[in-house]
């Protein structure tokens, strides 16, 4: 939650209770392009990825399925069988029929949020250009070959067709990294170099394209991992310190700011925190961090409360 948000929660929970920074980028910005989501997760939604008071219309698109399986398809961009256009129309202007009967008694603008989900959601299903921009099976097969013919290659590869279609905002989710037993062969053997070949690949695709500077790719995970090896030949949650990478996005490249001390323990010079990681981020894409949204009880919450760009 707190990297993702920049608030760290006063509670346990399961949920957002301050929007991500996918809902707050499609909620500032919008999509670049018209029918397309402004804010897309693949292959999947991760934890704490919510919209929270923003409403529904803010929340992640998701294709749902794995980008390198053969049948790969996102379900949500197909008409259901038997209904062509012509029904489906007639199937938004009933419902539109409806909603009308309740404007009235909406206080909260609850509705007024999936009015806009809706209508974003219709542009999606009917457009092209959508369609044609998840259509991994497009793309030149050396380019998925460079990216890695897996899940993380192909998210990274799927991720970069979103945004030059005019996705503003994409999260590849990748799982798998709780090394706690067996860490150094689970590194060397299965987690780097897939993690190496898709943020290489897709760093040098994107500057090969003209891309680089228009955009910013971030790397990071939730905590680092603790300096000392467990008993199990493993590492486990560290929050002390951590790292991250940007690409591209404008920003200087070819430097390390900050440094650990010397069990790689704790920060011990130009200490970052996530909300400073996330103001970077809304610099790089005009968004202004300090603005200020109203929560469901009508107070007053900034993007950021703390944090300035690096």
């Amino acid at each position: 939650h707190w990297m993702l948000t920049g608030y760290v929660p006063t509670i346990e929970i399961n949920d957002n209770l301050n929007p991500c920074a996918g809902s707050v980028v499609a909620r500032m910005r919008g999509s670049n392009q018209p029918r397309v989501p402004a804010y897309v997760c693949v292959p999947s939604v991760p934890g704490h990825s919510g919209a929270a008071y923003l409403g529904a219309a803010y929340n992640a698109f998701a294709p749902g399925s794995d980008p390198n399986s053969p049948d790969f398809n996102v379900r949500d961009l197909r008409l259901a069988p038997n209904i062509d256009l012509t029904r489906f129309r007639n199937r938004r202007d009933l419902l539109q029929g409806v909603d009308t009967l309740r404007r009235d008694v909406d206080r909260e603008g609850t509705l007024e949020g999936y009015d806009r989900f809706y209508r974003d959601a219709f542009e999606i299903v009917t457009s092209p250009q959508c369609r044609d921009a998840f259509d991994i099976r497009r793309e030149n097969s050396r380019i998925r070959d460079k990216y890695g013919r897996d899940t993380w290659g192909q998210s990274a590869l799927l991720a970069r067709r979103l945004v030059e279609a005019g996705v503003t905002y994409v999260t590849v989710n990748v799982g798998g990294w709780d090394s706690h037993n067996n860490n150094f062969n689970e590194l060397k053997n299965r987690l780097l170099p897939r993690y190496d070949q898709a943020l290489s690949a897709l760093v040098e695709d994107l500057s090969e394209r003209g891309m680089a500077r228009k955009v910013l790719v971030l790397a990071y995970g939730e905590f680092g991992r603790t300096p000392r090896v467990n008993t199990t030949s493993g590492r486990d949650h560290w929050p002390g310190a951590a790292s991250v990478v940007f690409a591209g996005g404008g920003l200087r490249m070819g430097q390390v700011i900050g440094s650990t001390d010397a069990r790689a323990e704790y920060p011990a010079t130009r200490p970052t925190s996530p909300q400073d990681v996330l103001a970077t981020m809304y610099n790089v894409l005009g968004i202004n961090y300090r603005h200020e949204f109203m929560d469901g009880g009508q107070r007053p919450i900034p993007i950021l409360n703390e944090g300035r760009p690096i």
